[in-house]
């Protein structure tokens, strides 16, 4: 990455986009921002997978554990209050209960309860959220590197890799591998043609004049797409067509299974399918191959 200049005071006014009335436009690039969180933000703020942020599943444990010893522990007052209760008749009737310590464990417990509960289901929604692709982690650690835009303890969180998750991100691991390998592509056909025509860029989103960052724009979602049309359309149509082939029933059992195990793989491994969703997506496709089997 490329150092890009500080700019300051009224530096840094003259430089931002204006409109005709002479007030700042809203269209800002990342140059357009200070150095620091400023420009930081700004970039994040350019593509999804760049919303990659700390998890702390370690903390987030250890609070829910502190959290349900405290829970345990009204229990068990709670158990020994009811324990020593002289009066029966409080324990039998709510209403009646003149008890104070029983009703202060039980607000209490309610309170603790009720925090205990919105931690579960907090732990649960970031827990599900995808993790972040190593690839872009390292991406923002080298625009931290190379700009020195930000305190390097404060951005050591990126050095966490196994606690991260991206809060935009769909999880598609298909997507992701597509993504990353057009990425790639594109980056060295524009070194190629750097080489025939200097300053020429392919797809890039005008985000940054840093032409060591490459952000694309919707091309890249265009070509995501049409690849996976077509990736998809073999591994589903190319096992019927090569079926036609073979004569002997016993060849086409034994392709048939090859193919679905295939097809499986795919499902398994390059989407976030659960288990029922993998074995229905195996019954459909064996439900099409079965007319491949039957004998001719």
């Amino acid at each position: 990455m490329s150092n890009l200049a500080t700019q300051t005071g009224e530096n840094f006014s003259k430089c931002l986009p204006t409109n005709a009335r002479g007030m700042i436009a809203y269209w800002l690039t990342v140059d357009n921002f200070r150095a620091g969180y400023p420009r930081y933000t700004a970039l994040l703020s350019t593509h999804p997978s760049f919303h990659n942020f700390r998890a702390f599943k370690r903390l987030r444990l250890r609070l829910l554990l502190a959290k349900q010893d405290e829970i345990v522990v009204l229990e068990n007052k709670l158990d020994e209050i009811d324990a020593a209760e002289q009066r029966a008749v409080f324990l039998g009737c709510m209403r009646r209960d003149a008890n104070t310590a029983r009703q202060g464990v039980l607000r209490d417990a309610k309170l603790a309860m009720s925090e205990y509960d919105d931690m579960i289901v907090q732990y649960r929604h970031t827990m599900a959220l995808p993790a972040s692709s190593q690839r872009e982690v390292q991406n923002l650690r080298n625009w931290i590197g190379g700009t020195g835009s930000l305190d390097r303890s404060e951005s050591s969180y990126l050095q966490y890799s196994s606690d991260l998750v991206n809060l935009s991100g769909s999880g598609d691991n298909f997507t992701t591998y597509i993504e990353s390998a057009i990425e790639e592509c594109l980056y060295w056909l524009e070194i190629m043609l750097a080489r025939v025509s200097p300053g020429i860029q392919i797809g890039r989103l005008k985000a940054t004049d840093d032409h060591n960052v490459l952000i694309l724009g919707p091309m890249l979602q265009t070509i995501c797409r049409v690849v996976m049309i077509t990736v998809v359309t073999l591994v589903i149509m190319m096992p019927t067509i090569a079926l036609l082939g073979i004569a002997s029933s016993a060849g086409r059992v034994v392709a048939s299974i090859l193919s679905g195990a295939f097809f499986l793989s795919m499902v398994s491994f390059l989407t976030q399918a659960r288990t029922i969703e993998v074995f229905a997506a195996g019954a459909s496709y064996a439900a099409v191959l079965v007319v491949f089997i039957a004998p001719k």
